[in-house]
């Protein structure tokens, strides 16, 4: 069974610039699919060009006919989800703001508090505090390479004489 759609020229082009410049590919793929629907194609074949079933097909038609435009774009829910939820992520915060801990003296407050293990690995908390305005160093103390060379004295191979 066909699904006939019939657009209007200036939804055409919309959906055209959609499918070529959207920064999500789904909702890329769902206007491409929906041009190839208003040029008379079936569902089945939209479905097989798109890497979709054809019931996916029929959702999108549905979501764009109720919605139209934001219902396209709406149904986006890629990415993965994330690992540090709003309360583990407020609890390690207002840890920082209180005193001044290392990375491992944060996660192991935060496991007190919460009781749970803590869902990430340092390094990935380091990241998500430097992007929520954080800064701090770490406490280990290293050698910088440029140093270690200027102070050495250099070395001489062994000639024969």
């Amino acid at each position: 069974m066909k699904i006939a759609l019939s657009l209007t020229p200036c939804e055409c082009e919309t959906l055209f610039q959609l499918s070529i410049n959207h920064p999500w590919r789904d909702a890329r793929l769902r206007a491409s699919g929906l041009l190839m629907l208003g040029k008379g194609e079936h569902a089945n074949a939209v479905g097989q060009q798109c890497g979709v079933s054809h019931q996916t097909i029929y959702n999108w038609r549905h979501a764009w006919e109720q919605d139209g435009l934001v219902g396209l774009i709406s149904g986006h829910a890629g990415g993965r989800p994330k690992k540090l939820n709003e309360a583990w992520l407020a609890t390690v915060c207002e840890l920082a703001r209180m005193e001044a801990l290392t990375l491992r003296g944060l996660v192991r407050r935060a496991e007190e508090i919460h009781g749970a293990p803590f869902p990430l690995s340092l390094d990935r908390l380091g990241v998500i505090l430097r992007k929520s305005g954080f800064s701090f160093k770490r406490t280990r103390m290293s050698l910088k390479k440029t140093a270690t060379r200027n102070d050495l004295p250099p070395v001489r191979p062994n000639l024969p004489v």
